[in-house]
């Protein structure tokens, strides 16, 4: 035995090696299956990934397009009012006639406009494990919807006894639109202010939407595109730009938590609410004995 062994020992060694060279061969094709089952699966979870994130930005961008336009509406609405009451103050020989404009048409409008930024923000908190970072949005929206809000209720109060009343309706015994006598020089210019405070608020929304489709765009849609669209430039330096890097944003939360009249509204009802749920518990419990 130990004769055939040595005489034939070079082939069995040959037979050796090529054994382990199929078993190394199958290893490495099993292994190698393997490996591009696991690629194929995650270039498959990345492209369904990059089509729920497209969805997700067509679904944002066509809310935000919609309440854009909306704010706008309302803005135009009573922008044009003042220019109107001026043509009938230096027109000669003026025959009152009623303004176009109606109060109860214009707070529908404003209505409109901000429960369009509501559901932009519901759109994209839907979506928060897709976009967490536009959490810096919802704090900026909700400050500029403040604002607007606050812009919104002393021009409407001005604007009452401008604005003729509703049309009569039909059959009704009155035929004609009353008219409210033009406002004094000093009532239009105040009128303008309050205009002017109101546009500035709507346009801070409007200016913060439009920073969402950047961020969007660079956010959702960087799996796609290689390059990023640059973030807005405003003129001005003291409007803010909403921005998603991490720094930046965390700058603006506590700008607009600590230093915008939103803010210090949120702390001064969060300290209210704090105070009733302490006193509520210092209160001795019912049951008690």
């Amino acid at each position: 035995m130990a004769a055939w062994l040595q005489a034939n020992a070079v082939a069995l060694l040959g037979q050796f090696l090529t054994l382990v060279g199929l078993i190394v061969g199958a290893l490495m094709v099993v292994w190698q299956l393997g490996r591009q089952n696991k690629s194929s699966l995650a270039l498959q979870r990345e492209g369904k990934r990059e089509e729920l994130k497209l969805q997700i930005y067509q679904a944002l961008i066509q809310k935000i397009n919609g309440v854009t336009d909306k704010i706008g509406e309302a803005w135009m609405y009573v922008f044009v009012i003042p220019g109107n009451i001026e043509m009938r103050m230096t027109a000669v020989g003026y025959q009152p006639s009623p303004l176009e404009q109606r109060v109860p048409k214009f707070i529908g409008l404003n209505g409109d406009a901000l429960r369009g930024v509501v559901e932009v923000m519901f759109e994209f908190e839907a979506w928060s494990i897709a976009f967490p970072e536009a959490q810096v949005f919802q704090i900026a929206l909700n400050s500029a919807s403040f604002d607007a809000r606050e812009a919104f209720s002393p021009l409407v109060t001005a604007l009452t006894p401008i604005l003729p009343m509703d049309h009569p309706p039909a059959g009704s015994a009155q035929t004609t639109t009353p008219i409210h006598p033009l406002p004094s020089k000093t009532q239009l210019e105040q009128l303008k202010v309050l205009i002017n405070r109101y546009w500035d608020a709507m346009s801070e929304l409007s200016a913060y939407l439009s920073d969402l489709k950047v961020e969007a765009q660079n956010n959702l849609l960087s799996g796609l595109f290689e390059h990023h669209v640059p973030l807005r430039q405003p003129i001005d330096p003291r409007h803010k730009v909403i921005s998603t890097e991490p720094e930046k944003a965390k700058e603006l939360i506590r700008y607009f938590e600590c230093d915008t009249p939103w803010g210090k509204n949120q702390a001064v009802t969060n300290a209210r609410v704090k105070e009733a749920i302490a006193q509520r518990n210092e209160q001795p419990s019912g049951n008690s004995i």
